[in-house]
């Protein structure tokens, strides 16, 4: 790399309020220092190899690598986080990868961030090599500092509403839509059933206003998350109707979704009947909260 380089170090999964300032941050100095912002990353989540345990993800690689540069990053380098990286002492880490890869000139960190083998590094020990350090405070919301183990749990709770205000933007997710059992369109309520990265967090089960994300629109529409109950179904699926879309061919396409608000829970209707007039009025209530929300940025997502 032929430029100096003002580095962020995390796994940034979500990007959300927290990591965007960190970004807005290296974008400061590096227009001091005519420097690149240059986002070290790693993939698989460090907790796959730390601790055995792959925590479910707020977006894909490609998706962070996609958000991170829309933010401000020039460039995104992505490590391989496997046994051989866990062991990296602290000063091989920054004498190969931020002197000799980077240039670094700077580098921004969350406050406490660690790094190394057994998180023995810190940003003194960046300092004391002679780049300089900027440790950006955790942003607080409703008590708590924001972070992606926090998002996590309010989207596994249903609180779309919170996650938005943590990720400064719609929860959102993409997947191809492949054939489902027709049901829906039986119904009258024919919907795309999503094939969803096994990785990714799926919100709660019930059933959700959402934005659906197109080629070239975004459409209003109720989404159901989980088991259909009603019907005997054990495998939890993610089906979006789309409000006021008809003929729409959109096998193999791939739609995202970006959840609004929780509708109510999936529930077990008795007859056919109950849940065509329960379906009703999820289509009637999600189109009074769309109608009152301004869509996501398609490109943000």
């Amino acid at each position: 790399m032929p430029k100096t380089s003002v580095a962020i170090l995390g796994v940034l999964d979500g990007v959300h309020l927290g990591h965007q300032q960190l970004i807005k941050q290296a974008v400061q100095i590096a227009e001091q220092s005519d420097s690149l912002v240059v986002v070290v990353s790693f993939d698989p989540h460090p907790a796959t190899v730390l601790q055995k345990s792959q925590p479910e993800l707020l977006c894909t690689l490609e998706q962070r690598k996609q958000l991170l540069i829309e933010f401000g990053a020039d460039r995104v380098i992505v490590l391989n986080f496997n046994e051989k990286m866990m062991h990296q002492l602290p000063e091989e880490f920054i004498a190969q990868v931020l002197q000799e890869e980077l240039s670094a000139v700077a580098v921004v960190v969350g406050e406490g961030y660690r790094f190394g083998f057994k998180a023995q590094g810190t940003a003194q020990d960046i300092q004391d090599a002679g780049i300089a350090v900027t440790s950006v405070p955790h942003i607080e919301f409703n008590g708590g500092r924001i972070s992606s183990t926090r998002i996590r749990q309010a989207i596994k709770n249903g609180l779309m509403d919170e996650t938005a205000l943590m990720l400064g933007r719609p929860y959102t997710v993409f997947g191809e839509v492949v054939q489902g059992d027709q049901r829906g369109r039986e119904l009258g309520f024919p919907t795309a059933n999503l094939k969803i990265d096994s990785d990714l967090l799926i919100p709660q089960s019930g059933v959700y206003a959402a934005f659906a994300l197109l080629a070239n629109e975004i459409a209003p529409a109720v989404v159901s998350v989980g088991a259909n109950i009603t019907f005997g179904g054990t495998e939890p699926r993610v089906e979006a109707h789309l409000i006021d879309q008809s003929g729409l061919d959109l096998y193999g396409t791939n739609l995202g979704l970006s959840f609004i608000e929780r509708i109510r829970p999936m529930l077990a209707f008795d007859s056919q009947a109950a849940l065509i007039s329960a379906m009703e009025r999820d289509r009637a209530q999600a189109s009074t909260i769309l109608a009152d929300t301004l869509p996501p940025d398609s490109n943000r997502n």
